[in-house]
This record gives C-alpha cells, sequence and structure tokens, in this order.
C-alpha cells in the first residue's frame, strides 16, 4: 500500500497553523460514520484540491494478489479493523500534496472527521528534523450543502483558547513549542465529550473564518 502513498509537506503550511491539535483521535469507536457523499474529488475556496477515497475500497484493491484473493497478515488485519470506515484524503496545492487518514464520526447528529497525516516523504529535509515532527490529530464539523458542495469547519485554537483563558473549560492539554502551539493530550473519550458540550453550546467566534473550507465537486455541472 505504501507504494501508491507518497505525501510531500516539508515547508508547506498546509492549513491555517490555528487548528486545535490533539494526540489522541478525537471520536471513539462506537461513534464512526463513512458517509459516501465525501467519496471524489473536489476544489476548494483556497486553491487546493482535494481526493477523498474510501480506505476499505483501496485498501482490498492493495492486498489482492494476481488471482483476486485477499491475503492479510496481522498487521494488515488491524489496520483494516482500525480504520475500515475511514478514507484516504489527498490535498493538494502549489504542487505540493499530503496525505490523510480521515475518519467520519458522528456527534449527535452532527458529523466530523478526524484528521491525522498518513505518511510524508522527508527525502528533501535532514532525517533528523523529521524525527522531530509529530503527528498530531485534528478534527474538522462537515456540512453537506444543498448545491452539494462540502463545508469543512476546524476547530479553532481561538475559540477552544478562549475557553481556556475563561476558565470556561476543563481538559488536558499543553502549550508548546516556539509558537506555544496549544496541544490537546486528554483520551479520545474526554475528546469526544467535550465535541458533544462544544457542539451544544452558543457562543460568538465558535468557528474562525481562516479554517473554514468549501469544497465543490470538480464534476459539478456550471
Amino acid at each position: 500500500m505504501k507504494s501508491r502513498i507518497v505525501v510531500l509537506v516539508m515547508g508547506l503550511l498546509l492549513f491555517s497553523s490555528c487548528i486545535v491539535k490533539s494526540i489522541q483521535p478525537f471520536y471513539v469507536k462506537n461513534s464512526e460514520s463513512f458517509n459516501e457523499k465525501l467519496i471524489g474529488t473536489w476544489s476548494d475556496n483556497k486553491k487546493g484540491t482535494w481526493e477523498v477515497l474510501s480506505f476499505e475500497e483501496e485498501f482490498k484493491k492493495e492486498n489482492k494478489n494476481e488471482k483476486g484473493i485477499i491475503k492479510l497478515s496481522e498487521e494488515d488485519i488491524k489496520a483494516y479493523e482500525t480504520y475500515k470506515n475511514g478514507y484516504f484524503i489527498k490535498y493538494v496545492k502549489k504542487e505540493s500534496e499530503a496525505l490523510f487518514m480521515g475518519i467520519p464520526f458522528k456527534v449527535d447528529n452532527h458529523l466530523f472527521i478526524d484528521f491525522a497525516p498518513f505518511e510524508f516523504d522527508s527525502d528533501d529535509i535532514s532525517k533528523l528534523v523529521g524525527q522531530h515532527l509529530l503527528k498530531t490529530h485534528s478534527t474538522a464539523l462537515v456540512q453537506v450543502n444543498d448545491d452539494d458542495s462540502i463545508t469543512l469547519k476546524w476547530l479553532s485554537e481561538k475559540a477552544v483558547g478562549a475557553l481556556f483563558e475563561q476558565k470556561k473549560l476543563r481538559l488536558k492539554h499543553e502549550i508548546t513549542g516556539l509558537d506555544e502551539d496549544l496541544v490537546l493530550t486528554a483520551s479520545s473519550e474526554e475528546l469526544y465529550n467535550f465535541l458533544k458540550k462544544f457542539m451544544a453550546s452558543d457562543f460568538e467566534g465558535k468557528w474562525d473564518n481562516d479554517d473554514i473550507y468549501t469544497l465543490k465537486p470538480n464534476n459539478a455541472k456550471p
């Protein structure tokens, strides 16, 4: 499967640096919810393009032998069980690429995707630099619009940081790095429960415009 996947992200900030990052996934296993409508190729409002593929379909293609029989190692089986409801998500901007593993999940009636970088090609940078990069998780609310476009709203560091400052949120976290990034260190169960409360609450600045992407299908009729 790795032969198909090359991710080039060195020197490129794919998303706003203000999205909330987490060590653990934002979903719990029984919240996973695959949505066929996200499959396809898309162009966004920030001059980027997206390709969303079913992990399950791509996994089966990669693991069939010449006779069409799927043979799996224990490692393959573990990966399949972990990601079978997810997507391969390729994001391309300015000729640079990044591939994410995306797991769709429901928070009450709201659809989210948990994003995590899948693999990096670090040939163009020092191996020592690459070993300092931590693959964290982020999450985005997914809205399927009437015109078949999709809106992704990333959980904003500005909004969550304000809740911490106002002492309205108790959730394990760290402020780390030269950029003083907010990184959540809570468990997946705690993160999921936080999202339930976050979506039920009503306050200004819940979503930052810098972290909102509108994706239009590439096969849409003008």
